[in-house]
């Protein structure tokens, strides 16, 4: 019996491999968005850590020089927050886009899998069928011979 070959075992073995660089590019933009988090997570707590600090010092009473650097570097903080919120956009956007190649590419993967199990399939039923066809006709030649035999010492 002959051994399935299928034709497009090449192009399956290609989707296959665009779907392991989409899944690592998806991780990639994960991680990304996972460090914006972390950075913005820190910027925040940084500017409640200082209007703290702000809310303390005019409480024992500060000078006005110190007051004003300290709600300057508020305000550079909150500068940073936006500048990280912007980013962190950038950031779910990419990976929104890489999950959608990646479902893209994984739907690819799956035609091209579900194609090389209906060819195997019928590749199945095919030598199925020869084999039957084989046996039939094994059966038949014996039957014929057995009956010439017994003819001709009858």
């Amino acid at each position: 019996m002959s051994q399935f070959n299928f034709r497009f075992q090449k192009i399956l073995d290609l989707k296959e491999n665009e779907k392991g660089f989409a899944q690592l590019q998806m991780a990639d933009a994960i991680k990304l968005q996972q460090a914006g988090y972390e950075r913005n997570e820190a910027i925040y707590k940084k500017i409640i850590d200082a209007e703290h600090l702000k809310k303390a010092k005019q409480e024992d009473g500060i000078n006005i020089s110190e007051l004003r650097m300290l709600v300057n570097y508020i305000h550079q903080l909150q500068e940073q927050l936006l500048a990280s919120n912007r980013e962190l956009e950038l950031l779910q956007s990419n990976v929104a886009r890489s999950q959608n190649q990646l479902q893209r590419k994984a739907q690819e993967e799956k035609t091209w899998d579900s194609l090389k199990q209906q060819k195997h399939s019928q590749f199945v039923e095919h030598n199925k069928t020869a084999e039957q066809h084989y046996f039939d006709e094994l059966a038949g030649t014996r039957f014929y011979r057995t009956n010439q035999t017994a003819s001709e010492r009858g």
